[in-house]
Formats: C-alpha cells, structure tokens, sequence
C-alpha cells in the first residue's frame, strides 16, 4: 500500500510542476503531492528534513543564540525574534510537527526529495544548478534521534538520484548503538563518494560544566559524549563540522581548538542574537 502511494505520488509530479513555475522553492515545496507541515521547510535555496521532533537536550543550538532567539512561553522550540532572523523564519515554513502527529518516514522524506528535484529539474523554478544547497537534516528534534529514518532516506534517494551531498546538524549526543548504526552505514560518504557527505555537531562551550549548563543534556549523555561522537567519526573518515555560537559569556578560541583537536575538518560560530 505504502508503495502503491509513493508511486501515485510520483506519477502527479509532472501535472505538479507544469502548474509551479512561477513560485519559488518554497511553493513548490509547499505544493508537493508529499509534502505536510513539520517535515521539511527551506532556509537560502536549501532544503532542510526534520524526521523527528524528540532531542537528547532540554535546550537546542537555536535556544543558544541569545534572547533574541528567545519564545520559551510556547512550549516550542525557540525561533527567532528579532526582524531579520524572524524574516527568515517566515520565508522558510519552518514549523514542528502539529500536536500528536507522528514523526517522518523514510519513504515519505525521500519521496518528497525526488519530487522537489523532479519539480526544479523541469523548470518550476528554473533549475537549481550551482545555487543548490544540498540538502540538510535538522529540525526541532535531533535527527540522529531517528538515525535509522535518515540513513534509510539517504539509501532511498540515492537510488533515484546520483550527487545529492546530504549534511545532518546534530548535538552529537548518542548513545553507542546509534553511532555503531550510523558509522557501518554504507551510505555515509568517505573520500568522494557523496551521499551523507557531512555532519555539522553543534559544541556549544570547549567544557563540560558551561555545557551542560547551556544545553541541559538529558538521558546521562552530555559533554564527553560529543566529544567522543567526533573522534569517533572523524577517525572513521566523515567530513566532520563543530559549530559554536559567539556567545559572549562562550571563549570561542577554546571551542575552536577543542574542535580541531577531536578531529574536525572545519569549525564555523553562528551570530549571538543578545
């Protein structure tokens, strides 16, 4: 039955896309036989999947950001407030998944990534070309949450669709199973071979005692646990980012070095929003 929907799904995309043209990724986006709020949203031309809404955290890399990041009366993941952040918001769609809904399945991720690209190919908005931005798990859980959800979407595209490089944003707070599952996964790329090309894990103090502080791990994981999830996986060959905020009360320094000596590639801040 699951199948049988997919490829109804899949035989509406051309009536889709003749009918898209004038919108920007995000209609198109919106419009998509697969698509329902909560699952995917767009941030600068770059397609963003949240397969889960559960978090190894009380708190999250956008709750980090400062005040202006700040909504904690909703019950929701923190989200922008300031103009210009609260801007992007709104041209993203970003929204959790609706009360009581159930969380992504690789089918309808990976489904939903064919048809976007199969309505951009066409022309809907003339093509992506160089500006695609890949395309990024992250959402208000932490997609290595569902590990299992995101290494099968990989795999499920990749069948369909050669060069699509994959990034996952994560706190890196797993428990052994997860990163033996994630680590022996054929679709994780070393070297060229690009499917899940990158993972960006998000450290927001270079010690333990501000960490749990900033981010109130949960479950008995915390700061010695990310750090080990990228020694880890950066000896296992992954493309491995640490991002920190440029928090004033954070000495950046310390969790660049501290990232570069676990074995990242490559280290960016995100902006302080006090």
């Amino acid at each position: 039955a699951s199948a049988a929907r997919v490829n109804h799904s899949n035989a509406q995309c051309p009536r889709v896309c003749s009918s898209l043209r004038s919108l920007g990724m995000l209609g198109v986006l919106r419009s998509l036989p697969s698509f329902r709020p909560g699952i995917a949203y767009v941030i600068d031309k770059t397609l963003y999947l949240a397969p889960t809404a559960r978090s190894p955290a009380a708190n999250t890399m956008r709750s980090c950001r400062g005040p202006g990041f700040a909504n904690r009366d909703s019950g929701l993941a923190p989200l922008p407030a300031s103009r210009v952040s609260s801007e992007i918001v709104a041209d993203s769609d970003f929204e959790p998944l609706p009360a009581g809904a159930f969380g992504a399945f690789a089918e309808e991720l990976a489904t939903l990534v064919n048809e976007l690209y199969a309505a951009l190919s066409s022309g809907a908005t003339g093509g992506m070309g160089e500006s695609d931005g890949g395309i990024v798990f992250q959402g208000e859980g932490d997609p290595l949450e569902a590990a299992a959800v995101v290494l099968e979407t990989v795999g499920l595209v990749a069948q369909r669709r050669n060069g699509l490089a994959f990034r996952v944003n994560t706190l890196g707070l797993c428990d052994a199973a997860t990163v033996d599952l994630l680590l022996a996964s054929d679709v994780l790329a070393r070297g060229d071979d690009a499917r899940l090309a990158s993972i960006s894990v998000f450290l927001p103090a270079a010690e333990s005692t501000q960490y749990a502080e900033l981010l109130q791990p949960r479950e008995g994981l915390g700061f010695s646990d990310v750090c080990a999830f990228v020694v880890q996986a950066a000896e296992a060959g992954v493309d491995i980012e640490c991002t920190t905020v440029a928090r004033p009360d954070v000495n950046v320094a310390a969790v660049e070095r501290l990232a570069m000596g676990l074995g990242a590639r490559s280290f960016r801040t995100r902006s302080w929003l006090g």
